[in-house]
């Protein structure tokens, strides 16, 4: 079974090359409507997929992990794609699956694309190209199990507390803004995890004032009309080549 939570498609396409080595059902944690336990096969590896979220995961997968009960998991390996490095978020992962009553994970880092533009610039396509290719090469390592899971130092593991504060700080949706080039499409409201944006007047409003901050809305509107702030005014927006998520 294959878990995976994606808001511009890199860990979809993680999830679909797992699922080409290890063909289990492959599970949209945003999309799936069931209420029904989890029930593995005996000697399935759960597998859970999802971005690195300030050294931590989204309050949306640990919402996901509360409201869901797991049946025969008896091996857990996560991978948790990432900017450039994974800081304490196997600990964060570990400690949420610890609490649901779950074993612990084998945690791999995977280096993607970072499209975090609130504070980065989208890098060249031509390093992006091979940003793919790099992680797919070590994608293929960690199914084959010649890469050993990460691990996070004591020292980082007391910073993470900190840098995952920021989290909390960056959910707040008042910074959202809508430009007039947005002609009322609608996909935010479907695409949004949480639920957190209606449309008013043909206009997209945040009714809540926190979202999971995956910045799905903004990376998917057709016509970039979603900013955050000033932080991405003028900058690119990213969606994994090639796949449909």
């Amino acid at each position: 079974m294959i878990l995976y939570y994606s808001s511009t498609g890199n860990s979809y396409h993680v999830a679909q090359e797992i699922q080409k080595k290890y063909p289990g059902e492959l599970i949209d944690m945003a999309k799936t409507k069931t209420e029904e336990p989890f029930v593995l096969a005996e000697g399935e590896p759960l597998f859970i997929v999802t971005f690195n979220c300030f050294w931590g995961v989204s309050e949306f997968v640990e919402d996901f992990f509360r409201r869901h009960q797991f049946v025969n998991v008896k091996r857990i390996l996560a991978i948790i794609t990432c900017g450039a490095y994974l800081g304490s978020g196997d600990a964060h992962l570990n400690r949420m699956l610890r609490v649901n009553g779950l074993p612990e994970a084998e945690v791999y880092d995977l280096p993607m694309v970072t499209n975090y533009v609130i504070l980065h610039e989208l890098s060249p396509f031509e390093e992006q190209q091979k940003c793919f290719n790099e992680a797919d090469r070590r994608l293929k390592l960690i199914l084959d199990g010649c890469i050993s899971p990460y691990r996070s130092a004591f020292r980082t593991k007391l910073f993470g507390k900190l840098v995952h504060f920021l989290y909390f700080i960056f959910r707040h949706t008042k910074p959202f803004t809508v430009n007039d080039s947005c002609f009322a499409c609608g996909k935010c409201v479907r695409d949004c995890p949480i639920k957190a944006i209606e449309l008013v007047n043909n206009r997209p409003v945040w009714r809540k004032k926190t979202c999971d901050h995956c910045l799905k809305c903004l990376h998917q509107c057709p016509v970039a009309a979603i900013n955050y702030g000033h932080f991405t005014l003028k900058k690119k927006r990213y969606h994994y080549p090639g796949n449909s998520y």
